[in-house]
Formats: structure tokens, C-alpha cells, sequence
């Protein structure tokens, strides 16, 4: 039996536990940093009864290495781990570990541990010459982090290559577009500064978070900045199940209705409530990004897991479970079997999978947990957010954005191509009596007062994150994410209508509706459109209108009021209607809205 070779490295830092975690879990830089070479990965498969990716890589153009590499084990803000097995190259097997321990607010102690078994003796003298010095600079990218004071990732060797003239040009272009010289300041000191990873692989809210600015108006933007050509974009597809990008296509047109995800072993259909979602990287003529993969298996990959754990075949596996403030569940890798964790706080519980998937229903938030495997398989146990990433600008959201359909109006879907969106609130306005007002007023007047009426409601319905989709002869079709915000927009239509007709030739009113449900996405002559019963029901409750007021549905009136109170304050009355087009009456919500 070859001897194991063991390395142990640790040291104190002055960063925060969490900032500490944040910074090495993502292996793909750290190992960047580290000099470690560059990796081919193949997509997950399964052999010998367990879950491995196949991996290669040249060192030096010389040597060449090939190895099964485990799944990553992991608790976050604890430890990771990661095993190969090498079939090619001078190292049997490879196994380290990171760990953090909590010493004060501001200081982690690092943990680094290698233990391997070489081969031959020019794997000795690889470990000596190369691996370690490699895995010390791990510990040195956290040391200089902290010199930094956490302000900018250390890039090591690598010099970050700019294109000075162009970014100076866009930056340039943006001040023209866009008013908020602080954040296009904060953005440029990103693309200059930032890692490769921090400018390829860009979500709009997760950089507002850091940077403390409002998301809304980061998207805006990141939108301007694509306009202008220094951001550009691509549209992620997130497996359901593990969450993890698989594919991306450059325009919504490339996205087909199914993807098929190999690790979860399913197809599934595509949405743009959860499953598509925006990511904004550097313009390549402006700084060049190193695409070399160092690691792919990490825990920044899959931020919503808080925990995983290989479990071999009939082991009893005990774990030590701290306290997260987070909805949670467990999930088995592959095979998709979830249960849900109480919030209850229990001292140990246990959790016994088999063939047919977990024996309990529901488990508790257990200081100490017992994973029993009783299948003949080795079993990946995630522990997982139920809900989905905050910092993931979706498609829902932001082809809602007025400013995108604005910018990106040739953003479509290929012809043909039907594509659920989630709940969306759905508004539709009709200008009252325009045909009365073609002929009182003539037809060149008329129309110039029905364009300022149109002007009028976009500016409202975009001062609310909502957009148009269409016009429709004198009426217009709006969509709004949000409820709220398409309450609020047609609150704002109606307060406002005296300041518009004093623009007018001739007074108008106007009519307004709106109703809430699920919709899907279609190509309507290169147009992004929404249809369903949802639709149908909106233009239906927007003819009760009278002008001057608002009509919704009882339901949606009866959610906006149990946020907002003293939305039953304003003057209205309930009644019910006969919809064309539906069989059942319903009950909708009038507001009479006075300036």
C-alpha cells in the first residue's frame, strides 16, 4: 500500500467569516490565482455506482493528467472538500479540504489539507516543486485580499488586459445616456479592476447588493451599457431542480421550448418566471476575459446549496448542522427525491433514504443529523434554499422593463415558440369616445392629441417598471411584474389626466384595467406578446371601465389590500359583471379616481 503524503497549512486573516467563505469557495479564481492549470471537464455521469465528472488537462504541454473527480462536499461558511482518482499522470489520488473557523467578527482561521498518493517518485517531486507552493498560494490570495481590505480580488501573475481608447469611448457615451455618474464610476472601476470572473459572468442585482444601489436602476444601467457597447449579454436556462446554467444562447430566439439537464437525468420545459435569466459580461474589444476553466465543481457554482454530502452505500453518516436562517429542503442529486426541513430546533434527527426515496415526509432543523443510506448506490444529499437566487435578473422581469423593449426592441422569440412567463399583471387602457374626437376635432389634431396620449401613458406605465407591449388602434397593452407597481401606474393615468388635457386641443378620459394571472410568451409579427386567459380576462375587465377610473378583480383587490390598507380608503364600489367571452360572472373592484 503506497503511503499517503499529507500536507497542513493554516493561518489567520482579517476578514469577516462570511467575506472569508465568499472568497475561496470560488475555486474556479482561487485556483487561477494559484497557477494551477487549465481543466477540461466532461458533464456528470455515473459509474461504479457513483456520480463523477471525467477531467483532463496538460501541465506545461507536458505532462498529461486524467482523473475522475468526486462530487464537491461541503457546509458553507465551514468547509469544502474535493477526491480524484487519476488514472493518467504521476498521483494516484488526491483529497483536500479548505475549513474556516469563526475567531472574532473580523477574523476566520484558514485550515488548508492535501493528502496524497503519488505514484511514482516523479510525483513526489511534483507535489514538492509544484503542488504546494500552488496550494500555499491559496492562502496568500486571502492574505492579500485582506491587504486589499476585501475592496478587489487579487489577480496574482495575470495582468488584466483593457482597451483604454474604447472604454474611455463608452464610458463616455453612457454619461450621455444615463444620469447617475456614481454608479457608471463604480461600473468602470469593475471593468477595470474587477477579476475575469466578476466582469463574465455580471448579474445586475447581485452588483447592486454589493455596491449598495438600487436594483431597478442598475438594470437600467446595464442596459445602457449594452446600448452604448460595453456590456453585452446572454440569456442563462437554469435546470429546476439543481439550478445550475445548461446552455446559453445570445438572443431569445435561439431558446428552444426543452432542455435537458444530465446530472438531474430530466428534460424540462423552459419558463421565463424561474428558468431564463439575463447575465451581462465585458465587451470583448474592451477587456479581454481569460475562458480557461480551473475548476468547475465548487460552491460558488451552486450558491442556493448550503450543504452536500457524498453518502457511500449503507453508510450512516453523521453530521454537525448549524443554525441557517433559511427556508430549507434536502434533495438527492440525480434522483430528485425532496423533502422539506421544519424550522423546529431538535438536538439530532435522522434522515434514511432508499431505492423508493425518503422515508420521512419532513424533517427538523437538527443540531445533529444521521443520513442513512440504504440503497446500493452512493447518494448526493444537497441541503438547499427553497427559494430561488434574489440576485437573478429573470427574463420575466426584465423584458418587462419598458427601457428593454426601448433598447432591445428585436429581442423576440423564434416564430412559433410558446413560452410560459409566470404571473404577470396585464393592463389594458381605451381612449373614450376617439372616434367622436376624429370628428369634432379633425384628423390632423386628433391624431396629434392620441400620440401625446400615448407619450402620457408611457411615461406612467414606465415610471412604474412596467412596459408596453402594444397599441391597439386608441388602446394600449401594458405588463407589469408586479401588482403593485400596475395598481400604482393606473392610480398615476388617472391622477394626472387634467395635467395631460391641458396639452390637448380637446378633454379626453380614458379607460383602465387590469387583472393578474399566468401568460405566455409568443413572436406576434417580431413583436415579445402575451396571451392567455389572463389577457383575454384583462381587455374584458378594462371594457367595464366608465373613463375615470379603475377596474380590477375582486381577487386582485382583495390581495393589494391586505399589504396595503389604505387602498380601501379610496372612493369605489364592488359589483359583479358578465365578461364576453366567459361563462361565470364576476365580481371586480371600480375606483373612481379623481385628480
Amino acid at each position: 500500500m503506497k503511503k499517503v503524503l499529507t500536507f497542513r497549512e493554516e493561518q489567520l486573516v482579517n476578514l469577516p467569516l462570511n467575506v472569508t467563505w465568499e472568497l475561496l469557495a470560488n475555486t474556479n479564481e482561487l485556483n487561477k490565482f494559484a497557477g494551477i492549470f487549465p481543466v477540461n471537464f466532461a458533464q456528470f455521469s455515473e459509474e461504479e455506482e457513483r456520480i463523477i465528472r471525467w477531467a483532463d488537462a496538460k501541465v506545461l504541454n507536458i505532462m498529461s493528467l486524467k482523473w475522475k473527480e468526486h462530487v464537491c462536499e461541503w457546509v458553507q461558511y465551514s468547509h469544502y472538500s474535493l477526491e480524484r482518482q487519476y488514472i493518467e499522470g504521476p498521483f494516484q489520488s488526491v483529497f483536500w479540504t479548505i475549513r474556516m473557523a469563526h475567531i472574532s467578527e473580523n477574523v476566520t482561521k484558514i485550515y488548508l489539507e492535501g493528502d496524497f498518493i503519488c505514484k511514482n517518485l516523479l510525483g513526489r517531486i511534483a507535489l514538492q516543486a509544484t503542488v504546494y507552493p500552488q496550494l500555499r498560494k491559496m492562502i496568500t490570495y486571502a492574505l492579500e485580499y485582506e491587504r486589499a481590505q476585501g475592496t478587489r480580488k487579487p489577480l496574482g501573475e495575470k495582468k488584466i488586459e483593457l482597451e483604454s481608447t474604447s472604454l474611455t469611448h463608452a464610458i463616455s457615451l453612457l454619461k450621455e445616456s444615463y444620469p447617475r455618474t456614481d454608479m457608471i464610476d463604480a461600473l468602470e472601476y469593475t471593468i477595470r479592476t474587477g477579476s475575469d470572473d466578476e466582469v463574465s459572468e455580471m448579474q445586475p442585482y447581485r452588483w447592486a447588493r454589493i455596491h449598495q444601489f438600487d436594483r431597478f436602476a442598475t438594470v437600467e444601467l446595464f442596459l445602457f451599457a449594452n446600448a452604448v457597447g460595453l456590456l453585452d449579454y446572454d440569456w442563462s436556462m437554469m435546470c429546476p431542480n439543481c439550478r445550475v446554467p445548461k446552455g446559453k444562447t445570445a438572443a431569445l430566439k435561439q431558446l428552444t421550448d426543452k432542455v435537458h439537464c444530465e446530472l438531474c437525468g430530466i428534460d424540462f420545459e423552459l419558463d421565463f418566471d424561474r428558468y431564463v435569466e439575463m447575465k451581462f459580461h465585458v465587451n470583448a474589444a474592451i477587456r479581454k476575459v481569460d475562458q480557461n476553466i480551473y475548476c468547475i465543481n465548487g460552491p460558488v457554482e451552486t450558491p442556493h446549496v448550503l450543504a452536500q454530502f457524498r453518502v457511500a452505500p449503507g453508510e450512516h453518516k453523521i453530521i454537525d448542522w448549524p443554525k441557517f436562517n433559511e427556508v430549507l429542503r434536502c434533495r438527492v442529486l440525480k434522483y430528485n427525491h425532496i423533502i422539506d426541513m421544519a424550522n423546529e430546533r431538535v438536538e439530532k434527527a435522522e434522515i434514511t433514504y432508499s431505492a423508493e426515496g425518503f422515508l420521512q415526509r419532513e424533517i427538523p432543523n437538527a443540531k445533529r443529523f444521521t443520513i442513512v443510506n440504504d440503497t446500493t448506490k452512493e447518494i448526493v444529499v444537497v441541503f438547499e434554499k427553497k427559494d430561488w437566487d434574489d440576485d437573478a435578473l429573470t427574463a420575466r422581469e426584465v423584458t418587462s422593463l419598458q427601457l428593454f423593449r426601448d433598447l432591445l426592441g428585436t429581442e423576440v422569440l423564434a416564430p412559433g415558440l410558446q413560452i410560459g412567463v409566470g404571473h404577470m399583471s396585464i393592463l389594458f387602457t381605451d381612449l373614450k369616445d376617439s372616434t367622436r374626437l376624429y370628428e369634432e376635432i379633425g384628423d390632423a389634431k386628433a391624431y396629434s392629441d392620441v400620440q401625446k396620449h400615448f407619450d402620457y401613458l408611457s411615461r406612467c406605465i414606465r415610471e412604474h417598471r412596467g412596459t408596453i407591449v402594444k397599441t391597439i388602434g386608441d388602446s394600449v397593452m401594458g405588463a407589469f411584474t408586479s401588482e403593485h407597481d400596475a395598481f400604482d401606474a393606473a392610480l398615476a393615468i388617472q391622477q394626472g389626466i387634467g395635467q395631460l388635457n391641458k396639452n390637448l386641443t380637446q378633454l379626453v378620459q380614458i379607460k383602465v384595467g387590469f387583472h393578474t394571472g399566468s401568460v405566455i410568451a409568443v413572436n406576434a409579427n417580431d413583436l415579445l406578446d402575451y396571451f392567455g386567459s389572463t389577457v383575454n380576462k384583462a381587455a374584458r375587465i378594462q371594457q367595464q371601465s366608465v373613463g375615470g377610473d379603475l377596474i380590477i378583480h375582486r381577487d386582485v383587490y382583495d390581495r393589494l389590500i391586505r399589504k396595503r390598507p389604505e387602498i380601501a380608503c379610496l372612493k369605489g364600489k364592488s359589483f359583479t359583471a358578465q365578461l364576453n367571452g366567459f361563462a361565470e360572472e364576476v365580481q371586480l373592484q371600480q375606483f373612481s379616481i379623481n385628480e
